[in-house]
């Protein structure tokens, strides 16, 4: 399957590859294989999570290889939706929901040398 250049709004394709790269970064399998998740990560990263934290790519890297190591990872992804929003660009947005929690999540997707990273991601925790 063909997938657009940057220069091109993002295609279906695009969108499906990006969600796939989403959810791969919801599953322990990826956040305690810090190789694999370093790949999905724009090496400027940056993230306001919903705990309050700020993280950069390593300290989210840190993060979810520890969450990994203390366990099964149970996060799933409600209402998934991916938009075009310019060349080489793709917003994600979703609900996360854990055992102990939801949240409104959106994570902004960026295709540099054929690959798309996350460059940005904000989690706010939705009121019980």
């Amino acid at each position: 399957m063909p997938t657009s250049t940057t220069a091109e709004m993002p295609t279906q394709d695009d969108c499906d590859i990006v969600k796939d790269c989403e959810l791969a970064l919801l599953r322990g399998a990826v956040r305690g294989d810090r190789t694999s998740a370093t790949l999905l990560l724009h090496r400027d990263f940056h993230e306001f999570g919903a705990s309050g934290a700020v993280w950069d790519r390593d300290s989210v890297l840190d993060m979810m290889e520890a969450e990994a190591a203390e366990g099964p990872v149970d996060i799933k992804a409600v209402d998934l939706v991916t938009t075009g929003l310019g060349p080489g660009v793709v917003l994600v947005t979703y609900d996360s929901v854990t055992p102990t929690r939801r949240a409104h999540r959106s994570s902004v997707w960026l295709r540099e040398a054929g690959r798309w990273q996350v460059r940005h991601h904000q989690g706010t925790v939705v009121a019980d």
